[in-house]
């Protein structure tokens, strides 16, 4: 089912000089199922080859775990932004009413995926995020909105399209940045092997040789990267035994304590396999599983999304660094130009010669009293927390 909501025309501005660049009417229609027709379909593919390391968080596969089970209150859609009938962008939403406000985010941000924006073609970012504004303004603007930015990267076209709105007074908007997060990734086309030795992970690269080692020594290896699907769930339900030992002891538990992000991974895990998006790789001493990699590819690209590793078995083998090395290999013998880290800045990552990129939260306010209401007490909060916060830090000192 879809809608064709707002028409509208947005100028371009300053973009980069293009045959294909953007000259029109932009068109933004809602569909609430991710069942496109076979032109969108192909065109949404043709965005996620060029956007790999984002796209696939807007796959179908992926996209269907959050549209199957939708976060408590929200319901998800895809907006489409057209140039007349040709798909130039797409941005999954996620809506729910409050008593004073909209609130509106990006399927998947602080959901599970490690980066999500609207994924637009190569000359049509900058024009499709002043449409995706426009609309949210027009579509819901009278009675107010939130637009709840989560793990959007830095360089999204988002970014700079709510300043330009704020600048060129076409719609007043607040933004108020939450968090910042770090994503560090390893350039495989670098010749960083060669050169490696005069950094400072070296040591530790060669302290990662010698546990590769002790442990081929220690049993019969096999490392397996898994195309069954009936392997590919036993695998996972040993990841979530492995990151449950790992963290019983914490808190929060594990990610896959979670009993509706096991349900979420149990449905796209299947489908992630048949679109060839899903790199399960598997570690087993003689016939016993002893470490998984959970990872995700499109196109040149790796992404290490989970892994584990059987702790009471390794004893002082670095398993979960084995792990991680072998998922690296696959890539660069698979032709992967990129291995992503995705999100978090766990020192395990940084065994590498690693760059980083950022992703960043934050919340965007209409102009309407409820979003203005909304934000004025949010901010309250944050200073009343602060502000015990620091007083906790003063009592600790003294």
């Amino acid at each position: 089912m879809s809608q064709l909501l707002v028409t509208g025309t947005c100028e371009p501005g300053l973009q980069a000089s293009s045959a294909s660049a953007p000259a029109a009417r932009m068109t933004v229609e809602l569909t609430h199922d991710l069942g496109l027709r076979p032109e969108d379909a192909a065109s949404l593919e043709t965005l996620i080859e060029g956007h790999p390391s984002l796209g696939v968080f807007l796959s179908n596969a992926w996209l269907s775990g959050f549209f199957a089970e939708p976060p408590t209150g929200f319901a998800p859609s895809l907006a489409l932004l057209r140039e007349g009938n040709a798909l130039r962008g797409v941005a999954p939403i996620a809506l729910r009413d409050t008593l004073t406000h909209r609130r509106v985010g990006l399927v998947g941000g602080g959901m599970g995926s490690d980066r999500i924006d609207l994924l637009a073609a190569r000359g049509f970012e900058a024009v499709c995020a002043d449409a995706f504004l426009s609309w949210l303004g027009e579509a819901f603007g009278g009675r107010a909105f939130v637009l709840e930015l989560r793990d959007v990267p830095a360089d999204s076209p988002l970014w700079g399209a709510v300043h330009r709105a704020g600048v060129e007074r076409t719609q007043p908007l607040a933004l108020q940045p939450r968090e910042i997060h770090t994503l560090p990734y390893l350039d495989l086309v670098e010749p960083w092997t060669s050169a490696i030795d005069a950094a400072p992970p070296a040591r530790s690269l060669r302290s990662l040789d010698k546990h590769r080692r002790w442990l081929e020594r220690r049993c019969r290896l096999r490392i397996d990267l898994l195309e069954n699907l009936s392997e590919v769930m036993d695998a996972f339900e040993s990841l979530a035994r492995f990151l449950h030992a790992r963290w019983r002891d914490r808190d929060r538990g594990s990610i896959l304590d979670n009993p509706r992000t096991l349900r979420f991974h149990r449905h796209v895990l299947p489908l992630l396999l048949s679109e060839k998006r899903l790199r399960m790789i598997r570690l087993s001493a003689d016939a016993r599983t002893i470490a998984v990699f959970y990872g995700l590819a499109s196109g040149r690209w790796w992404g290490y999304y989970l892994a584990g590793y059987d702790r009471e078995w390794a004893g002082r083998i670095h398993l979960g660094q084995i792990a991680l090395a072998t998922a690296i290999e696959f890539a660069s013998k698979e032709g992967a130009t990129e291995f992503d880290f995705l999100k978090g800045a766990d020192r395990v990552k940084y065994l590498w010669p690693v760059r980083e990129r950022a992703t960043l939260d934050a919340d965007v306010y209409s102009e309407g009293s409820g979003a203005q209401f909304k934000r004025v007490t949010r901010a309250t909060r944050d200073a009343a927390a602060a502000l015990a916060k620091s007083g906790r830090d003063l009592f600790l000192k003294r």
